[in-house]
């Protein structure tokens, strides 16, 4: 008997040693939070490779590659911060003058490129005075915006940009990668790629270039990187042909990501280990213009019907595949200038016919409607893009169904951007693309770019105009949005377009990589302003970790 209550007095104390532990843990855990350690290495599968990946000379629509290597390994005087929003880089702050005309920018001390040489003012100097004199820029409206800018080094650390007028979107624009002076003064921009350089790629971002093949590339952390070195020891680029390949060495686990602008290879994969799938807007759009010289297109009634009679969500979803997100206005949802609650009415077929009606609009003996002798009938313009031109024939049929009669031509993307800006069209659908943190919609509406520029719509409007001027001088990024929220309202009292859809880039890893601002939702939504900027908040990646008390156990 006392033997048998020894042994439950026994198990009775291993019960509550179990659970006194079991909640010490608890506790714990609770108690303790998740650090970053350094070391481990990302391996991602990149589809394509790096035609030039040079600043300046990179072209980042038709070499993505090239410009996500540049945004690993070089930097600019400011920044995509993790909000969204232009923050300092090389800069370590700038100034600007009452007349909004002069910005001087003041560089961190101690700043060094990955060869340990100092960078200073005048790299700074060097690059932005290159720029203005090359003859094939990467981006050539960059580098037009820069031709018109006085650059003068002040000091060694010290630079001043006089513009040719008040632009408040200039700190974006002083993103451009700086290079080194020292290694690049003697060569003419020509030769770089074919230089020693051109396979060093010396920069000063938060990784150096390790091994550049043609098959891929291995970056190492930066230890001298202004912002830290950062957490990850390694990162390698593999440059795989064709996304089926990719996908067969994620499935492997021969890398740890891939990333896919729409994710229309992505969606039904199924992958080992612990997956995570991003989805993630970019900084394009895809939209309908109307040709306002046109007598028709004149008439904002009609072009409010027709409006309201496209049901974009049934696009997205039938023909897109659900791999964008409608955009209602110019301006990206989710930006600082948006205003959320400045949206197009909702899909409305029968509201759209009676609108039609009430312009004298009525349907013909074959549905088509007519006023007068004058048919609603016309041509929609689209490139030989298979998505764009699947939505163009969805839009023609959705517009039948409420007596509109559109014919879809589709020609070669030179032909259709040469017919927008010589205004040879009636109705076109057409992509914008980069459109970067700081949106501008100017040279896209003002009506100082009806003719020739791009502006294609042909709108003029001097409410338009007045608020896209404003919001270019105000230096205040409050102000600014209280303009773009007021054009917003206003361009859709005109719609002189119709904007469709914004497309989604996927991020799929099948690893726990920590730190990612895009992967955290209490962080609010976020844009990806280029498919490099995937890596905005690279240097706070992590894949080794510590747990670290905080405060006090209970």
């Amino acid at each position: 008997m006392a033997r048998r209550i020894r042994w439950q007095i026994a198990i009775a104390l291993l019960g509550i040693g179990f659970i006194v532990g079991l909640f010490g843990r608890l506790a714990m855990l609770s108690a303790s939070t998740n650090n970053p350690a350094p070391g481990g290495t990302y391996r991602e599968a990149v589809v394509g490779s790096p035609l030039m990946p040079i600043p300046l000379l990179n072209d980042p629509i038709n070499d993505p590659v090239g410009r996500t290597l540049i945004s690993l390994l070089f930097e600019g005087l400011t920044r995509i911060g993790a909000d969204g929003l232009i923050e300092p880089a090389l800069a370590e702050g700038y100034t600007v003058d009452g007349s909004g005309e002069i910005y001087t920018f003041t560089l961190r001390p101690g700043l060094r490129w990955h060869d340990g040489t100092p960078l200073t003012a005048d790299d700074v100097v060097f690059t932005l005075r290159t720029l203005q004199t090359l003859d094939a820029a990467g981006e050539p409206a960059v580098a037009s915006f820069w031709r018109t800018t006085l650059i003068e080094r002040v000091d060694i650390r010290t630079v001043r940009f006089t513009l040719s007028g008040p632009f408040a979107p200039f700190p974006a624009l002083a993103r451009v990668p700086i290079l080194p002076a020292h290694l690049l003064r003697d060569l003419p921009p020509t030769e770089w790629s074919t230089s020693e350089f051109g396979q060093r790629l010396i920069g000063s971002g938060p990784f150096r270039l390790s091994e550049l093949r043609p098959d891929g590339a291995i970056l190492t952390a930066n230890p001298t990187y202004y912002n830290g070195r950062p957490f990850l020891d390694t990162i390698e680029l593999r440059f795989i042909s064709t996304y089926e390949a990719a996908i067969a060495a994620l499935s492997r686990g021969e890398v740890m990501g891939l990333a896919e602008r729409w994710g229309s290879n992505l969606q039904a994969i199924d992958l080992p280990g612990e997956e995570q799938r991003i989805a993630l807007p970019l900084d394009e759009y895809t939209q309908l213009t109307f040709n306002l010289r046109l007598p028709l297109f004149q008439e904002i009634p009609l072009r409010r019907a027709l409006a309201l009679g496209l049901n974009r969500d049934a696009l997205i979803e039938t023909v897109i595949k659900g791999l964008a997100q409608p955009i209602d206005t110019p301006l990206l949802p989710n930006s600082w200038a948006d205003d959320p609650t400045i949206r197009q009415m909702p899909f409305d077929p029968v509201t759209a016919a009676e609108r039609l009606a009430e312009i004298d609009f009525e349907p013909g003996d074959d549905g088509i409607r007519q006023r007068g002798r004058q048919r609603l009938s016309f041509t929609l313009l689209v490139d030989q893009d298979e998505r764009r031109l699947a939505v163009a024939n969805a839009i023609a049929e959705q517009w039948r169904t409420i007596g509109v009669e559109v014919t879809v031509e589709s020609v070669d993307s030179v032909t259709l951007i040469d017919r927008l800006r010589q205004g040879d069209f009636m109705a076109a659908i057409h992509t914008w693309t980069r459109i970067g943190p700081d949106p501008d919609p100017y040279s896209l509406w003002h009506s100082s770019q009806a003719n020739g520029g791009s502006n294609y719509a042909g709108l003029t409007d001097s409410r338009i105009d007045t608020l896209l001027e404003q919001a270019r001088a105000e230096p205040e990024l409050v102000a600014r949005s209280e303009f773009y929220h007021t054009f917003q309202q206003r361009w859709l009292e005109l719609s002189p377009a119709i904007t469709l859809y914004q497309p989604l880039y996927v991020i799929v890893t099948t690893t726990n990589i920590q730190g990612r601002t895009f992967a955290n939702p209490d962080l609010g939504p976020h844009i990806l302003f280029g498919v490099e900027d995937r890596f905005r908040d690279v240097h706070r990646w992590f894949v080794n970790s510590f747990r670290r008390l905080e405060g006090d156990l209970p």
